[in-house]
């Protein structure tokens, strides 16, 4: 606290002008420290810096209107709290509590998701539990391909992101043993791909199918077909405990994996963020609710 008291000394509109150049976190703290870093803290001119520049346009552009504010700092604490839906319901905007940086959400209509638009693959459906009106709801498919896209400029400049796919799993068939890959790039340029499983480990499996043959109806025909012989069940519990990374629950109930993190650096480029599972063809999955893709500032 000693460390403040030089500070504490100066008049209030050049702390306030101290404080622009530290981050929202650090002033909440700082203000603890004496009634007249409180009432700098407070400060119009301090939070209008911590919001971005496009913050009344992104605003405008939401169909739902915001409370009236007294403050910047109580708009800065609402837009934290209370994401935004924007582009007809396809997005939401938020804010980072610690940085300021901006977070973006693209639910599953802004997604390019395969076949989505196959009733008999997959189902648009609406969740009280999400924030979008409609979720996409997989009734089953083989080949599973999900790909969101934002621009860079529509993100904080010069920030590190990470970008997470947000889902539910009503039945884990399909995923269970099959790792799908994910990645996270510039449009254009080559990326690496990583391996995660959609499952949470130690999920008490609903129903355990993997063995039992298939039934695919193949044109007039019917083709009966077991699981791939390069998954062997004997390996499976090696496979299911290997470092291919899981999932986490959020705190809104909803799980997320992360696809990958990048760098905004240039805001002409087109950030693609990926999930797939393409490989294997002949083991139909079931089950995935995808809400969307979250875009939030990498901590740390």
């Amino acid at each position: 606290m000693e460390n403040f008291n030089g500070l504490s000394m100066l008049p209030e509109d050049c702390t306030a002008k101290i404080l622009a150049f530290t981050s929202p976190l650090d002033v909440c703290r700082i203000s603890l420290v004496s009634k007249s870093l409180h009432s700098a803290a407070e400060s119009d001119s301090i939070w209008e810096k911590f919001l971005p520049s496009d913050y009344q346009s992104i605003i405008a552009a939401s169909p739902s209107p915001i409370p009236e504010f007294h403050s910047k700092k109580d708009l800065f604490v609402y837009l934290c709290h209370s994401p935004l839906l924007i582009d007809a319901g396809r997005k939401s905007f938020s804010l980072d509590k610690r940085t300021g940086k901006k977070c973006y959400f693209l639910g599953a209509r802004d997604l390019q998701i395969t076949w989505s638009d196959t009733p008999q693959y997959w189902k648009w459906t609406s969740l009280p539990e999400s924030r979008f009106p409609e979720v996409a709801e997989l009734i089953h498919v083989w080949w599973l391909d999900i790909l969101g896209k934002i621009r860079a400029g529509m993100l904080s400049p010069r920030t590190s992101y990470t970008a997470y796919l947000v889902y539910k799993l009503e039945d884990e068939y399909g995923f269970i043993y099959r790792p799908s890959e994910v990645s996270v790039g510039i449009s254009g340029v080559e990326v690496d791909t990583r391996l995660a499983f959609l499952v949470p480990e130690g999920r008490p499996q609903r129903r355990d199918r993997f063995e039992e043959a298939e039934i695919r109806e193949s044109d007039d025909d019917y083709e009966v077909f077991t699981p791939p012989s390069d998954v062997d069940m004997e390996d499976a519990s090696s496979v299911m405990q290997s470092d291919i990374q899981r999932p986490k629950l959020r705190d809104d109930g909803w799980f997320q994996i992360e696809l990958g993190e990048f760098f905004t650096e240039n805001e002409d480029d087109c950030i693609e963020m990926s999930m797939k599972e393409v490989k294997d063809s002949v083991s139909h999955k079931e089950g995935l609710i995808v809400e969307g893709i979250e875009i939030r500032p990498r901590i740390g």
